[in-house]
Protein backbone atom coordinates (compact mmCIF):
# COMPACT_ATOMS: atom_id res chain seq x y z
CA UNK A 1 0.00 0.00 0.00
CA UNK A 2 1.65 2.98 -1.16
CA UNK A 3 -0.50 5.71 1.04
CA UNK A 4 -0.12 9.65 -0.93
CA UNK A 5 -0.93 12.79 0.36
CA UNK A 6 -3.75 14.36 -1.78
CA UNK A 7 -5.84 16.80 0.51
CA UNK A 8 -7.32 18.26 -3.12
CA UNK A 9 -7.04 18.57 -6.68
CA UNK A 10 -4.11 20.37 -6.61
CA UNK A 11 -1.26 20.00 -8.82
CA UNK A 12 2.27 18.74 -7.23
CA UNK A 13 3.99 21.54 -8.20
CA UNK A 14 1.89 23.71 -5.87
CA UNK A 15 3.80 21.87 -3.27
CA UNK A 16 -0.07 20.54 -1.71
CA UNK A 17 0.63 16.91 -3.02
CA UNK A 18 2.35 14.33 -3.71
CA UNK A 19 4.78 13.91 -6.68
CA UNK A 20 3.80 11.20 -9.08
CA UNK A 21 7.52 10.89 -10.17
CA UNK A 22 8.03 9.36 -6.90
CA UNK A 23 5.29 7.01 -6.39
CA UNK A 24 6.00 5.64 -10.24
CA UNK A 25 9.54 5.00 -8.91
CA UNK A 26 8.40 3.47 -5.32
CA UNK A 27 6.39 1.26 -7.17
CA UNK A 28 8.94 -0.01 -9.37
CA UNK A 29 11.61 -0.63 -6.74
CA UNK A 30 8.14 -2.36 -5.09
CA UNK A 31 8.01 -4.59 -7.62
CA UNK A 32 11.82 -5.16 -7.67
CA UNK A 33 11.87 -6.43 -4.29
CA UNK A 34 8.98 -9.13 -5.19
CA UNK A 35 5.86 -7.34 -4.47
CA UNK A 36 2.77 -8.90 -6.20
CA UNK A 37 0.24 -6.54 -5.69
CA UNK A 38 0.01 -3.23 -5.23
CA UNK A 39 -2.07 -0.50 -4.62
CA UNK A 40 -2.02 3.52 -4.05
CA UNK A 41 -4.60 4.65 -1.91
CA UNK A 42 -5.99 7.99 0.06
CA UNK A 43 -8.70 9.85 1.19
CA UNK A 44 -8.93 13.92 0.20
CA UNK A 45 -9.63 16.26 3.16
CA UNK A 46 -13.29 16.79 4.49
CA UNK A 47 -15.28 18.67 1.35
CA UNK A 48 -12.75 17.48 -1.49
CA UNK A 49 -13.48 14.55 -4.06
CA UNK A 50 -10.40 11.88 -3.96
CA UNK A 51 -11.68 10.11 -7.39
CA UNK A 52 -11.45 13.85 -8.83
CA UNK A 53 -7.77 14.52 -6.64
CA UNK A 54 -6.62 11.43 -8.78
CA UNK A 55 -7.52 12.97 -12.39
CA UNK A 56 -5.82 16.29 -12.05
CA UNK A 57 -2.99 14.74 -9.75
CA UNK A 58 -1.82 12.24 -12.20
CA UNK A 59 -2.23 9.06 -10.63
CA UNK A 60 -4.90 7.85 -12.28
CA UNK A 61 -2.61 7.96 -15.55
CA UNK A 62 -0.08 6.37 -13.37
CA UNK A 63 -1.88 3.74 -11.85
CA UNK A 64 -3.12 2.63 -15.53
CA UNK A 65 0.66 3.07 -16.72
CA UNK A 66 1.40 0.54 -14.07
CA UNK A 67 -1.12 -1.47 -13.81
CA UNK A 68 -1.48 -1.22 -9.91
CA UNK A 69 -5.03 -0.63 -8.12
CA UNK A 70 -6.06 2.88 -7.21
CA UNK A 71 -8.08 3.41 -3.98
CA UNK A 72 -10.59 5.71 -2.62
CA UNK A 73 -10.60 5.08 0.99
CA UNK A 74 -13.86 7.41 1.65
CA UNK A 75 -14.94 4.08 -0.34
CA UNK A 76 -13.36 1.57 1.30
CA UNK A 77 -15.14 -1.11 3.74
CA UNK A 78 -13.92 0.07 7.30
CA UNK A 79 -12.86 -2.45 9.99
CA UNK A 80 -12.68 -1.64 13.22
CA UNK A 81 -9.41 -1.75 15.37
CA UNK A 82 -9.19 -1.65 18.90
CA UNK A 83 -6.27 0.96 20.57
CA UNK A 84 -5.12 -1.20 23.65
CA UNK A 85 -2.91 2.05 24.67
CA UNK A 86 -4.02 4.33 22.96
CA UNK A 87 -4.90 7.69 25.18
CA UNK A 88 -7.68 9.10 24.06
CA UNK A 89 -8.84 7.22 21.35
CA UNK A 90 -9.41 2.76 22.32
CA UNK A 91 -11.19 2.17 18.86
CA UNK A 92 -10.99 3.48 15.56
CA UNK A 93 -12.21 2.23 11.84
CA UNK A 94 -9.18 1.84 8.78
CA UNK A 95 -9.56 0.92 5.02
CA UNK A 96 -9.97 -3.26 4.84
CA UNK A 97 -6.94 -2.38 2.18
CA UNK A 98 -4.78 -1.23 4.35
CA UNK A 99 -5.37 -3.97 7.25
CA UNK A 100 -4.78 -6.34 4.49
CA UNK A 101 -1.34 -4.87 3.15
CA UNK A 102 1.64 -6.26 4.62
CA UNK A 103 3.70 -3.09 3.86
CA UNK A 104 2.54 0.23 4.12
CA UNK A 105 5.03 2.81 2.27
CA UNK A 106 3.90 6.62 3.65
CA UNK A 107 4.43 9.33 0.83
CA UNK A 108 3.49 12.68 2.45
CA UNK A 109 4.64 16.43 1.56
CA UNK A 110 6.82 18.41 3.44
CA UNK A 111 4.10 21.41 4.48
CA UNK A 112 3.65 23.86 7.08
CA UNK A 113 0.42 23.63 8.31
CA UNK A 114 -2.65 25.48 9.81
CA UNK A 115 -2.89 24.20 12.71
CA UNK A 116 0.68 22.77 13.72
CA UNK A 117 4.17 23.92 12.60
CA UNK A 118 4.56 21.59 10.15
CA UNK A 119 2.55 18.16 8.49
CA UNK A 120 4.88 15.31 7.83
CA UNK A 121 4.88 11.60 8.19
CA UNK A 122 2.61 10.89 11.31
CA UNK A 123 -0.18 13.69 10.38
CA UNK A 124 -0.22 12.04 6.64
CA UNK A 125 -2.06 8.96 8.03
CA UNK A 126 -5.22 10.98 9.49
CA UNK A 127 -6.14 10.88 5.67
CA UNK A 128 -7.15 6.57 5.99
CA UNK A 129 -9.87 7.34 8.52
CA UNK A 130 -13.58 7.51 7.69
CA UNK A 131 -14.83 11.62 6.96
CA UNK A 132 -16.75 11.93 9.72
CA UNK A 133 -13.59 10.93 12.10
CA UNK A 134 -11.53 13.92 10.77
CA UNK A 135 -13.17 16.51 12.42
CA UNK A 136 -14.22 14.64 15.12
CA UNK A 137 -10.40 14.23 16.01
CA UNK A 138 -10.34 18.30 16.29
CA UNK A 139 -13.10 17.63 19.33
CA UNK A 140 -11.22 14.79 20.83
CA UNK A 141 -8.01 16.16 20.78
CA UNK A 142 -6.36 16.35 17.24
CA UNK A 143 -2.35 15.62 18.76
CA UNK A 144 -3.04 12.31 20.79
CA UNK A 145 -5.75 11.17 17.92
CA UNK A 146 -2.70 11.04 15.28
CA UNK A 147 -0.49 9.38 17.83
CA UNK A 148 -3.39 7.04 18.83
CA UNK A 149 -3.93 6.55 15.25
CA UNK A 150 -0.07 5.36 14.40
CA UNK A 151 -0.20 3.17 17.03
CA UNK A 152 -2.44 0.70 14.68
CA UNK A 153 -1.83 2.07 11.48
CA UNK A 154 2.67 3.17 11.24
CA UNK A 155 3.69 2.66 8.31
CA UNK A 156 6.74 0.35 7.57
CA UNK A 157 8.65 2.75 5.17
CA UNK A 158 8.51 6.76 5.39
CA UNK A 159 8.97 8.83 2.01
CA UNK A 160 8.96 12.38 3.03
CA UNK A 161 8.32 14.23 -0.30
CA UNK A 162 10.43 17.26 0.00
CA UNK A 163 10.69 18.11 -3.89
CA UNK A 164 8.18 20.83 -4.29
CA UNK A 165 7.41 21.45 -0.53
CA UNK A 166 5.03 24.56 0.98
CA UNK A 167 5.46 27.02 3.19
CA UNK A 168 3.23 30.02 4.74
CA UNK A 169 -0.74 29.03 4.27
CA UNK A 170 -0.28 25.24 4.15
CA UNK A 171 -1.24 22.46 3.78
CA UNK A 172 -3.07 23.38 0.43
CA UNK A 173 -2.80 27.27 -0.23
CA UNK A 174 0.74 28.17 1.01
CA UNK A 175 3.49 28.98 -1.22
CA UNK A 176 5.63 26.08 -3.40
CA UNK A 177 9.57 25.64 -1.98
CA UNK A 178 11.30 24.36 -5.13
CA UNK A 179 13.84 22.21 -2.18
CA UNK A 180 14.56 19.18 -4.32
CA UNK A 181 15.01 16.41 -1.48
CA UNK A 182 13.63 13.22 -0.35
CA UNK A 183 13.73 12.23 3.31
CA UNK A 184 12.91 8.20 3.52
CA UNK A 185 13.47 5.96 7.16
CA UNK A 186 11.75 3.12 8.77
CA UNK A 187 11.53 5.17 11.89
CA UNK A 188 8.29 7.66 10.86
CA UNK A 189 8.97 9.73 13.88
CA UNK A 190 13.11 9.76 12.93
CA UNK A 191 11.58 11.28 9.41
CA UNK A 192 9.65 13.51 10.59
CA UNK A 193 12.15 14.64 13.39
CA UNK A 194 14.77 15.56 10.55
CA UNK A 195 12.25 16.90 8.12
CA UNK A 196 11.08 19.25 10.77
CA UNK A 197 14.93 20.59 11.30
CA UNK A 198 15.26 20.89 7.75
CA UNK A 199 12.61 23.34 7.60
CA UNK A 200 13.75 25.23 9.80
CA UNK A 201 11.25 24.08 12.98
CA UNK A 202 11.77 22.63 16.13
CA UNK A 203 10.73 19.04 16.68
CA UNK A 204 9.41 19.80 20.66
CA UNK A 205 7.02 22.47 18.70
CA UNK A 206 5.23 20.00 16.93
CA UNK A 207 2.98 18.76 19.26
CA UNK A 208 2.19 15.27 17.42
CA UNK A 209 5.17 14.39 17.22
CA UNK A 210 6.87 15.29 20.57
CA UNK A 211 3.99 12.89 21.71
CA UNK A 212 4.65 9.84 19.12
CA UNK A 213 8.33 9.72 20.51
CA UNK A 214 7.40 10.16 24.55
CA UNK A 215 4.98 7.18 23.55
CA UNK A 216 7.75 5.20 21.73
CA UNK A 217 6.35 5.11 18.33
CA UNK A 218 9.82 6.02 17.37
CA UNK A 219 12.61 8.32 18.00
CA UNK A 220 12.40 11.66 18.03
CA UNK A 221 15.93 12.45 19.12
CA UNK A 222 18.11 13.78 16.76
CA UNK A 223 21.31 13.20 18.32
CA UNK A 224 20.18 9.59 18.18
CA UNK A 225 19.32 9.37 14.32
CA UNK A 226 21.95 8.64 12.10
CA UNK A 227 21.59 10.43 9.00
CA UNK A 228 23.18 9.55 5.66
CA UNK A 229 23.78 10.79 2.70
CA UNK A 230 23.23 14.92 2.40
CA UNK A 231 23.52 16.16 6.29
CA UNK A 232 20.25 19.03 7.72
CA UNK A 233 22.43 21.80 7.65
CA UNK A 234 23.42 21.19 3.68
CA UNK A 235 19.62 21.22 2.79
CA UNK A 236 18.10 23.45 5.51
CA UNK A 237 16.28 26.20 5.12
CA UNK A 238 13.33 27.97 7.18
CA UNK A 239 10.19 27.82 5.77
CA UNK A 240 7.70 30.92 6.75
CA UNK A 241 5.02 30.51 8.98
CA UNK A 242 1.70 32.54 9.86
CA UNK A 243 2.71 33.69 12.65
CA UNK A 244 -0.95 35.35 15.15
CA UNK A 245 0.03 39.24 15.84
CA UNK A 246 -3.04 41.04 16.86
CA UNK A 247 -1.77 44.80 16.21
CA UNK A 248 -2.29 43.87 11.76
CA UNK A 249 -5.76 43.37 12.79
CA UNK A 250 -6.74 46.18 14.91
CA UNK A 251 -7.55 48.79 12.17
CA UNK A 252 -10.50 46.26 11.56
CA UNK A 253 -11.94 46.16 14.64
CA UNK A 254 -10.39 42.92 15.57
CA UNK A 255 -9.16 42.18 19.05
CA UNK A 256 -7.10 39.17 20.59
CA UNK A 257 -7.13 38.08 24.22
CA UNK A 258 -4.50 35.33 24.69
CA UNK A 259 -3.12 33.70 27.39
CA UNK A 260 -1.27 29.95 27.79
CA UNK A 261 -3.10 29.08 24.22
CA UNK A 262 -0.90 26.19 22.54
CA UNK A 263 0.25 26.54 19.07
CA UNK A 264 -2.97 24.03 17.48
CA UNK A 265 -5.46 27.01 18.81
CA UNK A 266 -3.15 29.87 17.33
CA UNK A 267 -1.71 28.10 13.93
CA UNK A 268 -5.84 27.89 13.65
CA UNK A 269 -7.05 31.60 14.11
CA UNK A 270 -3.66 32.42 12.02
CA UNK A 271 -4.57 30.58 9.06
CA UNK A 272 -8.21 32.12 8.87
CA UNK A 273 -7.14 35.40 9.87
CA UNK A 274 -4.32 35.13 6.57
CA UNK A 275 -7.53 33.39 4.20
CA UNK A 276 -9.62 35.94 5.04
CA UNK A 277 -7.21 38.68 4.34
CA UNK A 278 -6.38 37.12 0.96
CA UNK A 279 -10.03 37.09 0.20
CA UNK A 280 -10.54 40.39 1.08
CA UNK A 281 -13.12 39.14 3.58
CA UNK A 282 -11.05 40.30 6.74
CA UNK A 283 -13.38 43.41 7.10
CA UNK A 284 -16.75 41.06 7.46
CA UNK A 285 -14.94 40.01 11.21
CA UNK A 286 -14.73 43.46 12.38
CA UNK A 287 -15.50 45.03 15.74
CA UNK A 288 -14.75 41.45 17.13
CA UNK A 289 -12.97 39.99 19.95
CA UNK A 290 -11.20 36.52 19.65
CA UNK A 291 -10.15 35.13 23.38
CA UNK A 292 -7.94 31.91 23.36
CA UNK A 293 -6.01 29.95 25.83
CA UNK A 294 -6.99 28.95 29.43
CA UNK A 295 -5.47 31.71 31.35
CA UNK A 296 -7.22 34.14 29.17
CA UNK A 297 -9.22 37.36 30.62
CA UNK A 298 -11.50 39.41 28.97
CA UNK A 299 -11.15 43.21 29.15
CA UNK A 300 -13.52 44.67 31.67
CA UNK A 301 -14.45 47.87 28.50
CA UNK A 302 -15.28 45.07 26.26
CA UNK A 303 -17.22 45.95 23.34
CA UNK A 304 -19.10 44.16 20.04
CA UNK A 305 -19.02 40.98 19.08
CA UNK A 306 -17.30 37.93 21.14
CA UNK A 307 -15.53 34.62 19.93
CA UNK A 308 -14.53 31.80 22.27
CA UNK A 309 -11.91 29.84 20.71
CA UNK A 310 -10.82 26.50 21.53
CA UNK A 311 -12.04 23.79 24.47
CA UNK A 312 -10.17 25.89 26.85
CA UNK A 313 -12.15 29.11 26.48
CA UNK A 314 -15.23 27.85 27.01
CA UNK A 315 -15.88 29.22 30.55
CA UNK A 316 -14.89 32.54 30.31
CA UNK A 317 -17.85 34.88 30.29
CA UNK A 318 -20.59 32.11 30.52
CA UNK A 319 -23.79 32.66 28.73
CA UNK A 320 -22.05 35.28 26.31
CA UNK A 321 -20.41 35.43 22.81
CA UNK A 322 -20.48 32.25 20.34
CA UNK A 323 -18.57 28.76 21.70
CA UNK A 324 -15.95 27.18 18.90
CA UNK A 325 -15.26 23.90 20.26
CA UNK A 326 -12.21 21.92 19.44
CA UNK A 327 -8.53 21.32 20.52
CA UNK A 328 -8.26 22.98 18.33
CA UNK A 329 -11.43 23.88 16.41
CA UNK A 330 -11.38 22.53 12.68
CA UNK A 331 -10.59 25.49 10.52
CA UNK A 332 -14.02 24.90 8.27
CA UNK A 333 -15.53 25.32 11.54
CA UNK A 334 -14.25 28.52 12.35
CA UNK A 335 -15.36 30.18 9.21
CA UNK A 336 -18.46 29.21 9.17
CA UNK A 337 -18.61 30.85 12.74
CA UNK A 338 -17.18 34.03 11.88
CA UNK A 339 -18.90 34.84 8.63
Amino acid sequence: MIKLNLLAPRSYKSGATTNPHIVAALIDLSRQLGAKRIIIGEGAAVGHDTEKAFDECGFRVLATDKQVELVDFKKSEFVPMSISNGRVLRRIRVPKELVDSDVIINVPVMKTHDVFPATLGLKNMKGIIPERDKKRFHSWGLSQCIVDLNKVALPQVTVIDGTIAMEGMGPAHGTPVNLGILISSIDTVAADTVASLVMGIDPESIEYLRLASEQGLGCGIISEIEVRGLQVEEVKRKFSRLVLESGEFLKHGIRIMEEGACSGCRNTLSAVFSKLVSGDQIQLIGDTTFVLGQDAELLADFEGRLVKFGSCAKLICPGKGKYIPGCPPHPEDVMECVL
